[in-house]
């Protein structure tokens, strides 16, 4: 337990380094919100799902624990002038597996990541244009 609590910091730690050190941006993010965001996790059938933290509509993070089960999906609208949206999940797998984030907005995948192993994590994020 006390390995997976590292591997969910460390992640964290990723997902707001991407976030702040950052550089690319995509001409079609032309507003600043609010935005209609739909985060996914999906593992193989061999992981399951153990953390999440992802940006509520707030622009804050939300964690959750004990997921379970091998997919997961969660819609928030996360109002205008949040400049990055993220999400960060953790899973396991005796055997070895994968895992898989994506964040779509308005129904279009914009950003996903995969990570396998037996230990899992993947994490991902997406500059608005929100200043």
């Amino acid at each position: 337990m006390e390995k997976f609590k590292k591997l969910l910091a460390l992640s964290f730690c990723l997902v707001v380094l991407t976030a702040l050190f950052s550089c690319s941006k995509d001409d079609d993010k032309n507003n600043n919100g609010p935005y209609d965001v739909e985060f996914k996790v999906t593992t193989s059938s061999s992981a399951a799902i153990s953390t999440i933290i992802h940006t509520n509509a707030s622009g804050e993070q939300t964690s959750l624990s004990a997921v379970g089960g091998n997919t997961w999906s969660n819609k928030v609208t996360v109002k205008a002038g949040v400049p990055v949206i993220g999400i960060t999940a953790t899973g396991y797998a005796e055997t070895g597996g994968t895992i898989k984030v994506q964040i779509l907005i308005d129904g279009k995948v914009v950003q996903e990541n995969t990570g396998s192993g037996t230990a899992l994590t993947a994490s991902t994020t997406y500059m608005t244009n929100a200043k």
